[in-house]
């Protein structure tokens, strides 16, 4: 059957759109991409049977689209007998991941106060003892406190965004942070399907608590171990798989 130029656009829009809820790479993506590509074709040879016509148009891909689900209903029904087969990514694998992160979250933070040190520098702080530290900030003019206070501001403020930020930005928008890609993981939900910002809250929410972490991660070891979820994992209904060996 003959499929129009505009029907065939229109598949693979509503492709698109289910494929923004799959967040897996390389030939399950293609396998499952191609899947839904012939279910979508199928589905809109039969609305073009259906009322006659040998060539399929742009109203039978969007009745086909109609006819099957939402994007996102799409996707968690493909992803649900795909996440079984995933690979739950272990102890070390995220532990190393976890290192790797620390250490680009360091090096964020001191790329973002540079400036401040830079400026402490141009000013001639001591960076000594506290009390000559003290003396040197008395010493400043008005001007010059006022400036050292707004880049200090500036300065922290930027770290606590690179701190709070790192995780739930990148895992919320990628699914993973550059540790977790080092090491070939990924964060998707229960179901299969990608993580939003909500779950990536969620799920981090024990690395700016003080030592809960720790706890966190006792709780998968001893209680979750087979699902290989923390305890905020458990609560955010999300996984960390292994997409590569």
């Amino acid at each position: 059957m003959e499929f129009s130029e505009e029907a065939k656009r229109e598949i693979e829009k509503n492709l698109s759109e289910v494929v923004r809820n799959i967040n897996v790479d390389g030939r399950e993506r293609a396998e499952i991409v191609n899947e839904l590509r012939s279910t979508y074709y199928e589905a809109a040879e039969g609305e073009a049977r259906a009322r006659g016509s040998d060539v399929v148009s742009v109203v039978d891909a969007r009745s086909a689209r109609a006819s099957i689900s939402s994007p996102r209903e799409t996707a968690e029904s493909f992803m649900k007998s795909y996440a079984d087969t995933l690979r739950r990514a272990g102890f070390w694998s995220r532990l190393v991941a976890f290192v790797i992160d620390n250490l680009a979250i360091f090096a964020l933070s001191m790329i973002v106060m540079a400036p401040l040190f830079g400026l402490m520098l141009l000013m001639g702080m001591p960076m000594q003892d506290e009390a000559a530290n003290q003396a040197w900030f008395d010493s400043l003019s008005l001007t010059g406190a006022v400036t050292f206070g707004i880049v200090a501001f500036a300065a922290a403020v930027s770290v606590m965004v690179v701190i709070f930020g790192y995780y739930i930005v990148l895992e919320g928008h990628f699914g993973y942070t550059p540790g977790k890609y080092v090491m070939g993981l990924r964060v998707l939900q229960t179901d299969g399907t990608k993580i939003g910002y909500k779950e990536a809250i969620l799920r981090n929410l024990s690395k700016y608590i003080n030592n809960l972490i720790v706890i966190d991660t006792l709780i998968m070891l001893v209680f979750f171990y087979r699902e290989k979820q923390r305890g905020f994992d458990r609560i955010a209904n999300t996984m960390v798989v292994r997409i590569r060996s």
